[in-house]
């Protein structure tokens, strides 16, 4: 009776084992393909980059070269490194996402461009082009430097991680293959050993009904759908061209739908306070109502605030959890990012790491905006934004 048992048991568990490494090897060739697509388009931002830098240092020994340089010219180098500018904060949201070090040598270099930029350009209204074209050229000869530094650091760690990923893949995808091999061997092994059929006595003890074995086997889960990276290079170059502040809505909204969250909130600054200043999800009159938060409030917002570290806030059955992510200026905290998520997702890396992209991409755009202000005396914030003393 075992004997027949194991006979219709094991070419399910052969068929499941061979459908099992199919499926687990092509995941592993979806991750290959999305690390090399992320590589591709970290490669095409840096050459972008270095494109600009060479068409800056250009502009420069014609300057050197000739001791002055026309109007059109100077304002398309002032153009240029406005673009520099703005393209380098992806960079900055990449270093930030992943930890390095060197995140806060290239928000120093970005925010100096953006300076310099801004000078250049009221000298240019002032008729001072001698003076505009030294900023230009003089005064960001250092931070570009920095930044040709930093795209190769970068496109060598982004080659480095498309590299290990993909050997890490294939080692797992030969573990797999291995272990299926080895089953289908014992498995042949076994049945040489089997008897072709059984005694008759054995056959006539069984009654018929008793061989009637299910084969049914319950399909695989299909793997949680993660974020979309694709659409999050993408939402963050939006965020990098938003030029008016109607346009912020939209972006809030893409942001909610590749997070999943069910709302979306930016907080701004203003002296010792911080006023909700846009959102999505929330209905407007329960935001306004809530009022200032103060540096002093118990909560993830303020936290988040104050230390400059992401929050995150666990919720229960009968409440979402969220993250919160500051907007890191050059000198301080300028606000932060709240979304709610549900509940268990906080948790994950890859939803962490994207929403601190988005933050830090906000902060492109959003540091030279006026602060949001209000009137409204302060009231208990939403339950996502609760925090317990020893946060």
């Amino acid at each position: 009776m075992k004997t027949r048992i194991l006979r219709f048991l094991l070419p399910t568990i052969l068929v499941a084992a061979g459908v099992g490494s199919v499926a687990w090897t092509w995941t592993l060739a979806q991750h290959v393909d999305g690390l090399e697509a992320t590589g591709r388009q970290s490669a095409a931002r840096i050459d972008r980059l270095e494109g600009l830098l060479d068409e800056l240092t250009r502009d420069e020994l014609t300057y050197v070269a000739s001791g002055q340089i026309d109007k059109d010219t100077l304002t398309s180098t002032a153009n240029r490194v406005r673009q520099i500018a703005s393209d380098s904060a992806w960079l900055l949201g990449q270093l930030l996402a992943g930890g390095a070090p060197s995140a806060g040598a290239l928000a120093e270099g970005v925010a100096s461009l953006a300076q310099i930029e801004v000078r250049a350009r009221e000298n240019m209204q002032a008729d001072l082009d001698l003076m505009a074209a030294d900023l230009l050229f003089t005064e960001t000869t250092r931070t570009r430097q920095s930044l040709r530094e930093q795209l190769r650091q970068l496109r060598l760690a982004e080659s480095n991680a498309v590299a290990e990923g993909r050997a890490n893949d294939l080692k797992q995808a030969w573990i797999v293959l291995a272990g299926v091999a080895l089953l289908f061997a014992w498995a042949l092994f076994r049945s040489t050993r089997w008897p072709s059929t059984a005694s008759p006595s054995e056959t006539a003890a069984i009654p018929p009904d008793t061989e009637r074995i299910s084969l049914n086997v319950p399909p695989p889960r299909s793997a949680d759908p993660g974020i979309d990276l694709r659409e999050a290079a993408a939402l963050c170059t939006a965020i990098s061209r938003l030029q008016t502040e109607s346009d912020l809505q939209g972006l809030l909204a893409r942001t909610s739908t590749l997070l999943d969250a069910s709302g979306v909130v930016v907080w701004m600054a203003a002296g010792e306070e911080m006023f909700p200043v846009a959102w999505h999800g929330y209905d407007s009159r329960q935001l306004i109502r809530l009022g200032p938060i103060g540096p002093s409030s118990l909560n993830a917002t303020a936290v988040a605030w104050q230390s400059g570290t992401l929050q995150i806030v666990s919720g229960s059955p009968a409440s979402r959890s969220a993250l919160v992510a500051p907007l890191l200026g050059v000198e301080r905290c300028i606000g932060v990012l709240a979304i709610e998520v549900a509940t268990g997702r906080e948790s994950d890396s890859t939803l962490q790491a994207v929403t601190t992209l988005v933050a830090a991409q906000l902060v492109t755009v959003l540091g030279a905006w006026p602060a949001g202000s209000s009137t409204a005396a302060p009231a208990e914030v939403l339950p996502f934004e609760k925090a317990s003393s020893a946060n």
